[in-house]
């Protein structure tokens, strides 16, 4: 039967089918269990994470200035163990180390929860974060290993939809557990990370059956330690896109707990700046729920350069709003331009390391990107020293300087592969042996651009 429009009724259907399977990714079927995962283990993370300061301050009596030092301390041993997360997921079945790191990540929130003194507490804390990158590392590698390239940007963009709405749930219920015993956050996260880990497992189990020959990639020959250290130290363009990730977790790493909260209470005072500080993180959380994996799976790698560029200009544009902002609409206005930002720099981060990444060492360069945390690390230093002593103009503009020295640093990079690909794809009488990697190609002839543009200076 037609409807009063005469259009079948069979044929809209399958058109409405056709709309919506525009924004359905076609993933096979581990994939979904592993962004499950992460959104179970996130919401374990969650749950305890923001009350971590509350109860070493009630339960050990340690002092504001003690606990800052030690979560620095774990940050900081997080991000110097990237390198070699990534090392072990090249080597080492993903699933089994996601696995680890999730009974890793439990038995230290227990530990943690029954903590005597700081330097236990310490050392829970700094497990807890080197198991957070070593899954986070080998999920990113395994899901380059399941998932063609145009695939990718969604399934990266989808994990980190996972992690904001894990981020939104999970400390309402931290909150309300915490209010009745202290430690009954903890042990909830642990029970969270343990079943994140369990469907990791069972995932692995089902790979063989449930991958799709033609989504899977053939598996890539290892490469030893050394050929790793070699590789990585010798890739210029991995040097200039993690510099620039850098720079670029510089302006986002910690922008609402960070230089906008001691902003708003160095010009508001620290009763308003509360309700501010509520508003801008609702609206941030709001968007990037709704919108991630909307703008997140229109990404597409011949185009990096050009999101990452406009997901920067985003940026810089809120940092003048956050400037200007002299209302609460005006900081919520602020806050939807900087979050599409967010929204889209994030995925292009990973994209740009998965592009130069080869396939027997995707895990050693997702590693690598990880030392971007550094410049959240630095966020905080920096921001509030020139807030204190050169004022909030000056730390706006040093803001919006990183995010223009990142773009160009990523232009570098991607300029210097688009040279590397069409001289190897030039006939040459001195071209490699067909038996050589492609990517290997690609890195010798960056390094000699990068060698040739040296001389020239």
């Amino acid at each position: 039967m037609s409807g009063c429009s005469g259009v079948p009724a069979v044929t809209t259907a399958a058109w409405r089918q056709s709309r919506l399977m525009q924004w359905i990714p076609a993933f096979p079927a581990p994939v979904p269990r592993l962004l499950g995962s992460s959104l179970i283990f996130v919401m374990g993370r969650a749950v305890s994470l923001p009350l971590v300061v509350l109860y070493l301050s009630q339960a050990l009596q340690l002092s504001q200035t003690h606990i800052g030092w030690m979560l620095g301390f774990a940050s900081l041993i997080a991000t110097l163990s990237g390198p070699l997360a990534g090392m072990l997921a090249d080597r080492y079945a993903k699933t089994r180390l996601m696995a680890i790191a999730c009974l890793i990540a439990a038995a230290a929130v227990l530990m943690l929860s029954v903590s005597p003194n700081a330097g236990f507490a310490v050392l829970a804390l700094a497990a807890i974060e080197a198991a957070l990158v070593l899954r986070s590392v080998s999920l990113k590698a395994l899901l380059a290993d399941y998932l063609p390239g145009e695939l990718r940007a969604r399934a990266f963009s989808m994990n980190y939809l996972m992690i904001n709405l894990g981020f939104t749930i999970g400390p309402l219920i931290g909150a309300a557990l915490f209010a009745h015993w202290i430690a009954a956050p903890f042990w909830l996260a642990a029970i969270f990370v343990l079943a994140a880990g369990w469907i990791v497992r069972d995932s692995a189990m089902q790979r063989s059956q449930a991958v799709s020959p033609q989504l899977a990639e053939a598996p890539a020959a290892k490469t030893s330690l050394r050929e790793t250290l070699q590789a990585l130290r010798s890739d210029r363009i991995l040097l200039l896109f993690t510099l620039a990730s850098i720079l670029t977790s510089f302006v986002f790493g910690r922008f609402i707990s960070g230089y906008l909260a001691q902003y708003l209470i160095a010009l508001y005072g620290a009763q308003q700046a509360a309700g501010t500080i509520t508003s801008v993180l609702v609206t941030n959380a709001v968007l990037v729920v709704a919108l991630q994996y909307l703008v997140g799976s229109r990404i597409q790698n011949r185009y990096l350069l050009r999101w990452i560029t406009a997901g920067v200009g985003f940026y810089l544009a809120g940092l003048l709003a956050y400037a200007a902002a002299d209302s609460q609409i005006s900081w919520i206005l602020a806050t939807v331009v900087f979050s599409v930002g967010e929204i889209i720099v994030i995925p292009c981060e990973y994209l740009f390391i998965d592009l130069i990444a080869p396939a027997s060492q995707r895990g050693a360069y997702y590693g690598v990107q990880t030392l971007a945390s550094l410049g959240t690390a630095l966020n905080a230093v920096v921001c509030a020293y020139l807030l204190t002593h050169a004022g909030s103009t000056a730390m706006f503009a040093t803001l919006i300087l990183a995010g223009v020295l990142g773009v160009a640093l990523y232009a570098l990079g991607w300029h210097l592969r688009h040279r590397a690909v069409q001289r190897a794809a030039l006939p040459d009488a001195h071209a490699l042996p067909e038996q050589h990697e492609y990517s290997d190609a690609v890195r010798m002839l960056s390094r000699n651009a990068v060698r040739g543009l040296r001389n020239l200076t």
